[in-house]
C-alpha cells in the first residue's frame, strides 16, 4: 500500500472507511446499478476494490475507472445496508476526487462546473438557449443525452426577494429552492414560499443565492463544490432567520452531510457551516414542527389515493422518508397506500441520468412498475430530481398517473382548494415547460 503521508486528505478520508469493507456483498442485494447490469465492478463492493487498487497504486486511475465510478447514482442505499458501517457517501465522494486528481474531468464536465455553475451571467444565459434546445416537453435531447428543459420562467421573477407572511407573523425563514425548483419547476418552488407565509412567515429566498454544490463536488471537483458552498456561506449563515429550509432533498443533504467532507475541523469555513449546520431543515421536517403545535391550519379534504416514493437523499441520507408521510396524513380524505421496494432509486442521479439516459431510464421504469402495483393513482416524492425523472417516463410510457412533489398535496390542501384552482395531481399540473 502506498504510504498514507503520500495520500491526499481526500484520499485518506476514502481509505479509513475502504478498510472497514468486509467485502460481504450484501451491498449488491440493494444497489439499482447492479440490479441492471449485473457487473460486478459496478457494485458497491466492486467500486470499493477498484478505488483500493487505485489507492495501493496497484492501478491507474484511467478513464475506465472514472466512468464505473460516473454509473453511480449515489443513492447510498448501499450505506444503510453495510453491517460493517462502512460510510459510502465519503468514499464515494472522496474516490472520485481523487480519481479526478489523477485521470482529471473530461473537457466539457470541467467547463460546466468550473465556468457555467459558477458564473451566473453564463447560467442564465445557457439555460435560454437550452429552453430552445431539440427535445420533448420536459426533456432536451443532445448527443445522446438527456436534460430536464428549463422553464420559460425561472423562480426570481415570480417570488419577490422577501414574501411577506399572511396574516400576523409568526416568524422568519431562509428559503433555499435548490436548482431544480429555481429553473425547472419554479412554480412549485413559488408553491413552497406561499405555504410558509400562509402560516404566518416571513420568506426571505436570497436572489444572490448559487447552486449548494452537489454537481460539482459528486463529480469530483471539491474545489468548485467548496467555492459554491462558501458562497452559500456567506449569504445565509449570518440571516437572522429562525430556520434555513430547503425542499430539495439533494440541498438538505448536501448542507448537513456533503458540507461536512468540504470543511472538515481545521480548514477555512468549518465553524462557519457548523453554526450554519444547527439552522438547515428540510421542509417537510419544518412543516412537521409547525402543524405539531398548531391546531388552526385549517386543511382541506383532497379526496386521492397516494404512494409515497422514498427520495434517495431523503431516506438513505437524511433518514427521513417518513416525513412525506406524516404530513400527508394531515390532509383529510387523503388515503396512502404502500408500494413494493419503496426504497428503490427513481434512476435520476444527477449527472447519471444526463450521461446514461437509458439507464436511467430503465432504472425509472422498474420503479414506476412497483409504484403502480399499490394501486395509487399519484405518486408522491420529496426531492425535484425524482419528480423530473419520474413524471418524465411516466408521460412516456402514458400511464394513467400523476407525479407531484409532497408539498404540492399540502399546498392544495391550505391554500389551493381555498381558490378552487386545479388540483395538482392533473397530469397537467405545474409543467416543466410553465
Amino acid at each position: 500500500m502506498a504510504p498514507e503521508m503520500e495520500l491526499s486528505t481526500h484520499a485518506q478520508t476514502a481509505l479509513e472507511q475502504i478498510e472497514k469493507c468486509t467485502s460481504c456483498g450484501l451491498c449488491k442485494d440493494v444497489c439499482p446499478v447492479f440490479a441492471l447490469t449485473f457487473r460486478e465492478a459496478e457494485s458497491p463492493r466492486g467500486k470499493i476494490n477498484l478505488l483500493r487498487a487505485v489507492l495501493d497504486a496497484k492501478l491507474e486511475s484511467a478513464p475506465e475507472t472514472a466512468d464505473v465510478f460516473n454509473r453511480c447514482l449515489l443513492c447510498y442505499a448501499c450505506q444503510d445496508a453495510c453491517p460493517a458501517g462502512v460510510s459510502t457517501e465519503k468514499i464515494w465522494i472522496s474516490g472520485r476526487q481523487t480519481i479526478a486528481d489523477e485521470a482529471g474531468i473530461p473537457l466539457l464536465k470541467s467547463l460546466f462546473l468550473k465556468q457555467f455553475l459558477t458564473n451566473s451571467s453564463l447560467w442564465k444565459t445557457a439555460l435560454k438557449v437550452g429552453a430552445k434546445l431539440p427535445g420533448g416537453d420536459t426533456t432536451i435531447k443532445l448527443k445522446g443525452m438527456r436534460f430536464p428543459r428549463p422553464s420559460q420562467n425561472r423562480l426570481d421573477r415570480i417570488l419577490p426577494e422577501v414574501l411577506e407572511p399572511r396574516g400576523k407573523q409568526v416568524g422568519r425563514i431562509a428559503f433555499f429552492p435548490g436548482c431544480m425548483l429555481t429553473e425547472v419547476f419554479p412554480h412549485i418552488g413559488l408553491k413552497a414560499a406561499e405555504i410558509l407565509a400562509h402560516l404566518g412567515y416571513e420568506v426571505i429566498t436570497p436572489q444572490d443565492r448559487v447552486c449548494c454544490g452537489a454537481p460539482a463536488f459528486n463529480n469530483g471537483d471539491m474545489d468548485t463544490g467548496r467555492k459554491l458552498a462558501q458562497k452559500n456561506l456567506e449569504v445565509y449563515s449570518h440571516m437572522e432567520v429562525d430556520a434555513v429550509i430547503s425542499p430539495d432533498a439533494t440541498c438538505g443533504g448536501a448542507f448537513r452531510h456533503e458540507y461536512d467532507i468540504l470543511f472538515p475541523p481545521g480548514s477555512i469555513g468549518h465553524s462557519e457551516h457548523r453554526e450554519f449546520r444547527k439552522k438547515v431543515k428540510d421542509f417537510g421536517e419544518f412543516l412537521l414542527q409547525v402543524f405539531s403545535k398548531r391546531s388552526d391550519v385549517g386543511f382541506k379534504p383532497v379526496e386521492n389515493v397516494v404512494s409515497v416514493h422514498d427520495s434517495c437523499h431523503l431516506n438513505h441520507l437524511q433518514h427521513k422518508a417518513d416525513v412525506p408521510r406524516k404530513l400527508l396524513s394531515y390532509i383529510p380524505e387523503l388515503k396512502q397506500v404502500e408500494s413494493p421496494r419503496n426504497e428503490l432509486c427513481c434512476g435520476f442521479g444527477g449527472s447519471y441520468s444526463v450521461i446514461f439516459p437509458s439507464e436511467s431510464k430503465a432504472i425509472a421504469r422498474r420503479k414506476l412498475d412497483f409504484m403502480q402495483s399499490s394501486g395509487g393513482k399519484t405518486f408522491v416524492v420529496g426531492s425535484p430530481g425524482c419528480l423530473w425523472n419520474l413524471r418524465t417516463e411516466a408521460a412516456e410510457l402514458a400511464l394513467d398517473v400523476s407525479v407531484v412533489h409532497y408539498l404540492e398535496l399540502v399546498w392544495y390542501s391550505l391554500i389551493g382548494a381555498a381558490k378552487q384552482t386545479k388540483s395538482p395531481v392533473s397530469k397537467e399540473s405545474d409543467s416543466v415547460a410553465d
